[in-house]
């Protein structure tokens, strides 16, 4: 077995004198991969947003020099999906569950002698926990913690898919196409807007400075918010690729 394609970087997969022979672990970048467990409409399995951080770090991990001292640590799948409850499918933590969780991993990586973390978050829900835990981080345990971006905009097929497409839509469609096809069924693949451009008397954009409390089942009865139908492996192929090589730049800059 040789997964992943980053093993002589990947935590669990050394023995404890390895982790204990890291030279400069202060120094060192550890990248935390925090998804969800959620539906992803007919076509795509609910497991999205865990396979994307790790599809994401396949990618991304061969594209840093090899002396670069960046390990991964093993990867948060389960979290805040509380909106699409109501779906089968879906694993939920409440947003402290998440909170702890994920504080109490960088404090156990800090009790291995590793101060810097790097967090891979791939799904919006988590957002708004993790951004005030890396601060926490820094302000209470003096762990210095970033919430990584993907540091690329896909060029989705419309201005609607762009503002609106924020769930199983097509960039997410795409991506899965091309990295796990057989995990995927485009034949079923559909489209459901939950606001247009014209009229945005719906759900807004996802970080819209004021929206309105909702869940998946209040705007989508399919549990996909965008056009999943124009996904395409090609697409995916060309959005992993510039996606794995904005981290590497971001991670890159961290040594500079």
């Amino acid at each position: 077995m040789n997964w992943p394609a980053y093993r002589e970087r990947y935590l669990p997969a050394m023995t404890l004198r390895q982790i204990e022979a890291l030279p400069a672990k202060q120094d060192a970048y550890v990248l935390l991969s925090v998804g969800a467990i959620e539906q992803h409409g007919p076509h795509l399995p609910v497991g999205v947003d865990a396979l994307l951080g790790q599809i994401f770090l396949d990618h991304l991990m061969p594209l840093l020099p090899q002396d670069l001292p960046v390990y991964v640590a093993p990867p948060i799948q389960v979290a805040k999906s509380n909106e699409h409850t109501g779906f089968p499918g879906s694993l939920i933590l409440s947003r402290e569950s998440l909170r702890r969780q994920v504080l109490a991993v960088a404090l156990q990586l800090e009790l291995w002698g590793f101060q810097r973390i790097g967090i891979l978050n791939t799904h919006g829900g988590n957002a708004s926990v993790l951004k005030s835990l890396v601060r926490e981080l820094r302000l209470e345990h003096a762990m210095l913690a970033d919430l990584l971006p993907l540091g690329f905009e896909p060029d989705v097929a419309s201005p609607r898919e762009a503002a609106f497409g924020i769930h199983a839509g097509e960039f997410e469609a795409s991506v899965l196409y091309a990295a796990m096809p057989d995990l995927t069924d485009p034949t079923v693949a559909n489209c459901e807007w939950i606001g247009s451009l014209e009229n945005k008397s719906r759900l807004q954009a996802e970080f819209a400075p004021a929206t309105y409390a909702w869940k998946t089942l209040d705007i989508s009865k399919s549990g996909t918010m965008g056009d999943a139908k124009a996904g395409s492996a090609e697409k995916g192929r060309r959005w992993i690729e510039g996606i794995a090589r904005g981290l590497a730049g971001i991670i890159r800059s961290k040594f500079d």
